[in-house]
């Protein structure tokens, strides 16, 4: 597993490898057994119940979600992103070459994640993410670290010829612009290339396998 924000105490924070299987979860329910089990195994672990695990079904889109107590244990339809201030509640997504994006604001002490492929990029995802952090806990951008984990690489990505046009695919400068300009300027980027190192990590791309496989991405606060 590759840990994040190791540095403070209070955040755990990872993505799972491909030694700990697939943990893609579609956006239905109910969630796959199979993969129910692997996560939850996945997670105790990390030290983590699995009730405790908010985990947000990917469509591509912006939507950003506030989750509190109520949400703990639930799988949420229809958002790419999550955040918490909520002391040991832990927010997943799943990644198979998109970005999966962590945010801490130890100010605020609240966290985020986002699933961030290039669809929700251009609709705004990151952006949506921290004015959420700004409007549900009063964070100032200034203050949010953002890391952005283990994705593919340009070098192996294609897009359509009109969708190239309106998204540049070398985009680490553009996701970094994107949130430069709501105010963020603590960004760490993780050069590993899912793609290029499938000891480690699942690949759609690269794979081709049907359902997709994937990695889980998670952080969450512990009191």
């Amino acid at each position: 597993m590759k840990i994040l924000f190791d540095s403070y105490s209070n955040v755990c924070a990872g993505l799972s490898e491909r030694v700990d299987g697939s943990m893609t979860w579609w956006n239905t329910k109910p969630i796959d057994p199979l993969v129910k089990e692997r996560r939850d195994h996945f997670f105790e672990k990390q030290g983590i119940e699995p009730t405790r695990v908010v985990s947000g079904g990917l469509i591509h889109g912006n939507h950003t979600v506030v989750v509190g107590e109520q949400e703990a244990g639930e799988y949420l339809l229809d958002t790419d992103a999550l955040v918490t201030q909520t002391p040991n509640v832990f927010l997943t997504i799943t990644v198979a070459d998109c970005l999966p994006v962590f945010f801490y604001d130890s100010v605020t002490l609240s966290v985020g994640i986002a699933h961030a492929g290039w669809k929700g990029m251009i609709k705004g995802v990151l952006e949506s993410v921290v004015c959420t952090f700004q409007e549900a806990f009063d964070s100032h951008p200034s203050d949010i670290q953002v890391v952005i984990g283990p994705y593919i690489q340009s070098c192996h990505f294609e897009v359509q010829q009109d969708v190239a046009a309106e998204f540049n695919v070398r985009c680490v400068e553009r996701r970094e612009q994107r949130l430069n300009k709501v105010g963020v300027q603590n960004i760490s980027i993780d050069s590993m290339c899912t793609f290029d190192i499938p000891s480690r990590f699942f690949s759609a791309r690269r794979d081709k396998m049907s359902p997709i496989q994937g990695m889980v991405a998670f952080i969450g606060l512990k009191s």
